[in-house]
């Protein structure tokens, strides 16, 4: 009998695509709503409702700071509307409404200030500036001078790039640029066949797939399309853009599936996620998640994936439909990339059409500690470094889900529950041989006697813990439990389970935060196949 400790549980994160007895002893074979991070596993975070009561549908939702205001621009399939903080306005265009679409709909850029939208089948919209700073007063506009229609749209340097084209026709291979804006203004002309203006296209026909999208990186601007990925370089006069293929083979998912952090842009991919670093293309799933991603993805609702970038946690999330989700067909899953400790974990998703990353305050924090009812351990907040009582609020960044399922928003990050309904989040490994030296051991039958959790949760709550085995890898495992485990008041769960292969669970269901810094167990061996176990 020996106590063997399993410790930096968060190094790994979730992997499903190699059999679990070939993995090390502190990686999970399965998990849902947890985070990897500081190499612990943790309950990812709950949302809440925010600016109520939504006016419409929301399929798409960004983020405008300016001033002292922060803007959360939605696009409806009809409408277009602002919230300043305070209330909602209708900033639709005064010539009528839209005619969005639920797949694949609004796609947003900023130049200069100004917001830019557009949705593949209405002219691009932009919102004018008033001083300098957008104002609710202000309607959206069609862009002028002449832009086309196209499916996506977005600055660079002080150009607008347009892609995948409608004009007269269906130009899916065809990017056009307008000529340099001036500040805080929209660009004046989209005449190629001018001589006195820097505007122009260039169709990108030695690949097949259409143009989804298109992204800024450092001082390139790549374009993704269905099965391929092109750079675009600043030349000037007379040619103004150069382009070369960078990858002949990997395309984007979908509009809105790229997303940039650092010098690099994350790309969920045509059955792949990749890196791009401007110089080569290489996926990060190969063995760790992407059978399990994929063959758990509704294809049919494909175009309605996205990603997004949640800077403050180091996270990127890619969404999508999953496939039994055949009923509200938006985003309810989101397979989570921590760029910097390179794990992989997974969580659920309120039905998103769109997540943006901005400002929103949190509309759980206290005014001061007096009016606070949660206990010091397990306050999310910051105490006011002025020395004063009252909890120093940034209102600071966060991610905001927009669902049109719902006709909700939700902030991340705010309280522990899904809106006020329980999330049960749990993390899972199957297929342990670890025998009582502590060395990997698949002949051996072991003896579980008890399970010792390094782990904390908040405000005296209880967490599950399950234990199971099997004495084949081609038969299904056998759980005990679930054993209630109170990390303030116990430090082990006492067991009694018997196999080859060993399995372990931790589970909560209530309203509440745990850290699992690691775990032991209590192994004795109990000989081999065909012997006789005492």
């Amino acid at each position: 009998m020996a106590l063997i400790p399993i410790d930096n549980v968060g190094q790994m994160g979730i992997v499903k695509d190699i059999n679990a007895w070939q993995l090390p002893p502190n990686v999970w074979t399965d998990g849902n709503n947890i985070r990897a991070e500081h190499g612990a596993i943790q309950k990812t975070p709950g949302y809440k409702e925010v600016m109520a009561s939504c006016p419409v549908a929301p399929y798409y939702i960004t983020n405008l700071y300016a001033g002292s205001t922060s803007y959360w621009v939605i696009g409806g399939l009809t409408k277009i509307y602002v919230h300043n903080g305070s209330s909602w306005t209708d900033i639709t265009r005064s010539s009528g409404d839209y005619s969005a679409t639920a797949r694949g709909g609004w796609i947003s850029t900023v130049l200069a200030g100004v917001l830019i939208m557009t949705n593949g089948v209405d002219q691009p919209q932009f919102w004018a500036l008033s001083s300098g700073v957008p104002a609710v007063g202000t309607r959206m506009a069609d862009l002028s001078n002449s832009p086309p229609i196209c499916k996506s749209i977005k600055a660079f340097r002080s150009f607008l790039i347009a892609l995948n084209i409608t004009d007269s026709g269906s130009y899916p291979n065809l990017v056009k640029w307008s000529t340099e804006a001036a500040i805080q203004t929209v660009p004046s002309s989209w005449d190629e066949t001018s001589a006195t203006v820097d505007a122009g296209e260039y169709e990108l026909a030695d690949s097949k797939g259409a143009i989804l999208d298109g992204l800024p990186l450092t001082d390139k601007f790549m374009i993704y399309k269905e099965d391929s990925i092109y750079q675009m370089s600043y030349v000037g006069t007379p040619f103004i853009f150069a382009f070369r293929q960078l990858s002949p083979t990997i395309g984007a998912l979908s509009t809105n599936c790229v997303a940039e952090f650092g010098d690099r842009h994350f790309i969920f991919g045509n059955g792949d996620i990749y890196i791009n670093d401007g110089m080569k293309v290489e996926s990060i799933l190969p063995h760790k998640m992407r059978d399990y991603l994929f063959g758990n993805m509704n294809g049919d609702e494909h175009e309605k994936a996205f990603v997004v970038a949640d800077y403050g946690n180091t996270e990127m999330y890619a969404c999508y439909v999953s496939s039994g989700n055949t009923t509200n067909v938006q985003c309810d899953k989101a397979l989570v990339w921590n760029w910097a400790n390179q794990t992989f974990t997974e969580r659920d998703l309120p039905e998103a059409s769109m997540i943006a990353y901005g400002i929103e305050g949190d509309p759980l924090s206290s005014a001061s500690w007096s009016a606070d009812t949660s206990t010091w351990a397990n306050n999310s907040l910051n105490w006011n470094t002025a020395g004063t009582s009252s909890f120093f609020n940034t209102a600071g960044k966060s991610l905001v889900m927009a669902s049109a399922t719902d006709t909700k928003m939700y902030r991340h990050e705010t309280g522990n529950t899904k809106d006020g309904t329980n999330m049960t989040s749990y993390v899972e490994r199957t297929g342990i041989t670890v025998d009582e030296s502590g060395q990997p051991n698949a002949s051996t039958v072991k003896k579980v006697l008890s399970v010792w959790p390094k782990m904390s949760s908040s405000d005296a709550n209880t967490v599950n813990v399950y234990v199971g085995a099997q004495m084949s890898t081609e038969e299904s495992i056998t759980w005990e439990g679930p054993y209630t485990f109170n990390p303030d008041s116990q430090s082990k769960v006492p067991v009694r389970v018997t196999g080859k292969y060993i399995g372990v669970k931790f589970e909560s269901t209530g309203d509440q935060t745990w850290r699992l810094d690691g775990y032991s167990l209590d192994v004795k061996n109990a000989g081999n196949r065909g012997s006789k176990m005492t």
